[in-house]
């Protein structure tokens, strides 16, 4: 455990090289880096993190603390204390629009952004008002009921009748974890500002890579993002869902480890 920016939060760290802070997506945890860790910690020292009030990191009361502004400054803490600036940071989702955000206000923090499945702009209104419904329910403490419609939002279709196992094991961290830390996270996502006119602020490299059959986030916003960051380029991830780090975890990987090591040899020729 770190304590950062007046709260704590659970943290691995794992491997050798230069660090590499992998942020997860909303309702998930740093294990849903996993298969990036054990592939990339022979290369780099791999970092990954609860964010507040999700899993294994204690539940703050103050619903303002969970704003995406703030959560950058508790990313921002857990850098500094670790030593790790500046590092290579992938953010999938809610860890992306985190990232973007500590571009914005730390960018000496960064080495260079891998944002995966996220998004630059505002939550649709139509989902918000889905997704306060399903907020109410856990509110009342009737967890189970809402986990049946999440599946379909976060994964593709063959990762859920695939790897079944796998699945029913982030479903169980869900009864287990804290309703009303994941409720207010969800909130302070769902109420982000759309950063898009600030985009051409963001000067370090960056990869943009979205799965082609995310449910939560359309490729349209993904490909707007890319055209916003100065030089970012943009993977398309075939038949992967809002959570391409689990369900097409090869090509995620591939993507990380390819954009890293051009990010490593441009600074070579460079110095």
């Amino acid at each position: 455990m770190i304590t950062t920016n007046g709260t704590e939060l659970y943290y691995e760290r794992e491997g050798s090289g230069e660090p590499l802070l992998l942020v997860h997506g909303l309702l998930f945890s740093g294990e849903s880096w996993r298969d990036q860790v054990v592939a990339l910690s022979g290369e780099y020292d791999c970092i990954t993190v609860d964010l507040r009030g999700q899993h294994r990191s204690p539940a703050p009361e103050d619903a303002a603390s969970y704003s995406l502004w703030n959560q950058a400054e508790d990313i921002h803490g857990l850098i500094t204390q670790l030593g790790l600036a500046p590092v290579h940071y992938a953010g999938l989702s809610m860890g992306g629009m985190i990232g973007m955000r500590l571009a914005l206000t730390h960018p000496e923090d960064l080495r260079d952004l891998v944002l995966v499945d996220t998004s630059a702009m505002g939550e649709d209104p139509e989902r918000s008002e889905l997704y306060e419904a399903l907020r109410k329910v856990m509110e009342e403490g009737q967890t189970d009921a809402v986990l049946p419609a999440l599946p379909p939002v976060f994964f593709a279709d063959a990762f859920i009748t695939g790897q079944p196992e796998r699945l029913e094991a982030w479903l169980q961290t869900l009864r287990d974890g804290d309703a009303m830390g994941f409720v207010r996270a969800s909130r302070a996502v769902d109420e982000r500002d759309d950063i898009t006119a600030r985009l051409g602020e963001i000067h370090v490299p960056t990869l943009v890579v979205h799965g082609s059959e995310d449910a939560a986030i359309p490729v349209e916003n993904a490909e707007a993002l890319a055209a916003g960051i100065p030089g970012a380029r943009f993977q398309l991830v075939d038949g992967a869902g809002h959570q391409s780090s689990m369900d097409h975890p090869d090509e995620v990987t591939a993507a990380i480890r390819d954009f890293l090591a051009s990010v490593r040899s441009a600074a070579s020729a460079e110095g």
